[in-house]
């Protein structure tokens, strides 16, 4: 189980700031802003210790599907600073849940996105 970080500030900013549509093909999930994404269900990455206490700041960027019923599924890091960023980021955006992306026909679909992680000790 993740634990709240105590000494220092975890800032989840988002990447991209618009829906692209038609760009995707059939198989492949539209890109979707995270900004338009509802987390419902959420754990914050701890601070690595190692990073903590030799003062190393940073950030990951994880692209990840959210599927029809709100889960996170195939998140990779696209760019990262600093590894055990990466590793925390990963654990924690796997156990993520969403509310569905909501189509014009109605029906849940699964699109794309991608969400930068800031890490800066206080």
């Amino acid at each position: 189980m993740m634990k709240l970080i105590s000494k220092a500030a975890l800032i989840a900013t988002v990447a991209g700031s618009s829906l692209i549509a038609g760009a995707a093909h059939a198989q492949e999930p539209a890109m979707y802003s995270s900004k338009n994404l509802r987390a419902v269900a959420q754990t914050v990455p701890e601070y690595p210790r190692q990073a903590e206490l030799s003062g190393i700041e940073g950030y990951t960027v994880v692209e990840f599907t959210v599927m029809p019923d709100g889960s996170v599924a195939e998140p990779t890091v696209r760019d990262s600073n600093y590894r055990g960023f990466s590793r925390v980021t990963m654990e924690a955006i796997e156990n993520w849940k969403f509310e569905p992306v909501i189509a014009d026909a109605g029906e849940a679909v699964p699109v794309r996105s991608a969400m930068r992680f800031s890490f800066v000790g206080q």
